[in-house]
């Protein structure tokens, strides 16, 4: 049937909106059929403004998010440790790091004396990324500020927001944080509490705000959460991948996903999880779907597949119970090369995190050799000190407890 004449044409944003949840169907379908990609997804996203020309050009590959390590006090920060993460950062071939601070929130006497360490250690190698992440605009614009002055590249829109918040006022506090830098910004869509909105779209992601704020010019990639699925990210893709680098922290999805639009990277995750820097796998993913070499991406998504899905299973059943696995991603780092070192679990999360058992320890090791990943021979008492510290001659009996973990 041939349209009329009169008959209106709709733009992006009304297609979201009358589309939703129905939306990923069609790719899901043109996926089994083989017909052409989506167009301008697999070439590539524009560069049409400063940021998103850096975006571009450091956006590729895994990020990590950077986790301290702490004299046997587990309070006192180890800048030795500290240095040691951000070199092992860059071996790990990292396009940046951003600093975890649930241990040295701002405000407190290690906050600034923490990013300064990492930022000074990462120099012009390692793109430092910072993080907006409080319900307040005023509050998150005066952390933008002092994150600025020490020096970060970039920054990780988490702020938190009302559940009952409308569309336009979604809009509104997004965009003043933004507005407020000239900074590269990165969104965030998450399921937890403040950052879903289940009365905004379907499976609680705001499509029509995300594509709104997509037009902005610093707004250059949009970071999709763990355990959000592979329909809503579909979704997401579908809103803004023509303007913003999305970069799914699942790297299950990305051999799919990159058949119909452009994947380069992924983070602000626990990318010592799945790549050594001798076996960078995350990286040979990325860069095989950069070039479009499904074949190639393929074949480093079977090598991944066993220390991937191992984290995955552990990794996205915390965070649903409102935590982190701490002690078991301190572990994935050092076995790879990292500082190690134990970390006491935020209050707020006591309860959910879990103990790092021998149990454990076996199992990533066993999925590390089932990746081809080659694991460390170091004692495991340099584990639960902190390499920087182990090296200094400190042992478990110096440690003033040892958290979350069974030895």
């Amino acid at each position: 049937m041939e349209p009329t004449k009169d008959a209106p044409k709709l733009d992006r944003r009304q297609m979201i909106k009358l589309t939703g949840i129905t939306m990923a169907a069609p790719l899901a379908a043109a996926s089994c059929a083989q017909t052409p990609p989506v167009a301008g997804g697999v070439l590539g996203v524009p560069a049409t403004s400063p940021q998103r020309k850096w975006a571009a050009e450091n956006l590729r590959g895994l990020a990590n998010l950077f986790l301290p390590s702490f004299q046997p006090d587990l309070k006192t920060l180890d800048e030795e440790g500290v240095r040691h993460d951000v070199r092992h950062a860059k071996a790990m071939g990292f396009c940046g790091t951003m600093p975890m601070i649930n241990w040295t929130p701002p405000g407190s006497a290690q906050w600034e004396t923490y990013y300064r360490t990492i930022i000074d250690e990462a120099g012009s190698d390692l793109p430092v990324h910072g993080i907006m992440l409080y319900d307040d605009v005023e509050k998150d614009i005066a952390l933008l500020r002092k994150q600025e002055a020490l020096g970060v590249k970039a920054i990780l829109l988490a702020a938190r927001y009302r559940a009952d918040i409308t569309a336009d006022e979604l809009y509104d506090q997004m965009a003043r944080r933004i507005e407020a830098t000239d900074l590269p910004v990165i969104l965030y869509a998450a399921l937890n509490r403040g950052r879903h909105f289940p009365h905004l779209g379907p499976a609680g992601q705001p499509l029509e705000v995300y594509d709104r704020i997509a037009d902005l010019p610093n707004v250059v990639a949009l970071k999709v959460s763990q355990p959000i699925g592979l329909t809503s990210t579909m979704q997401l893709c579908d809103a803004v991948a023509d303007r913003l680098l999305v970069a799914p922290v699942n790297l299950d999805f990305v051999p799919l996903l990159a058949r119909h639009y452009h994947m380069q990277w992924s983070g602000q995750w626990n990318g010592e999880a799945v790549q050594t820097p001798a076996t960078q796998l995350g990286n040979t993913l990325l860069a095989a779907t950069v070039a479009k070499d499904y074949a190639a991406a393929d074949k480093a998504a079977r090598a991944i597949q066993p220390v991937h899905d191992h984290f995955f299973r552990l990794q996205s059943e915390v965070i649903r119970a409102g935590a982190h696995p701490w002690q078991h991603n301190k572990y994935y780092s050092w076995l790879g090369g990292g500082n190690g070192g134990l970390l006491t679990p935020p209050a707020s999360e006591a309860d959910h995190v879990p103990i790092l058992t021998p149990e454990d320890r076996a199992a990533i090791r066993a999925a590390f050799a089932a990746s081809g990943l080659q694991a460390t021979d170091a004692p495991e008492e340099s584990f639960v000190t902190g390499r920087a510290a182990y090296a200094r001659g400190v042992r478990v009996g110096d440690m003033a407890s040892v958290p979350r973990y069974a030895g």
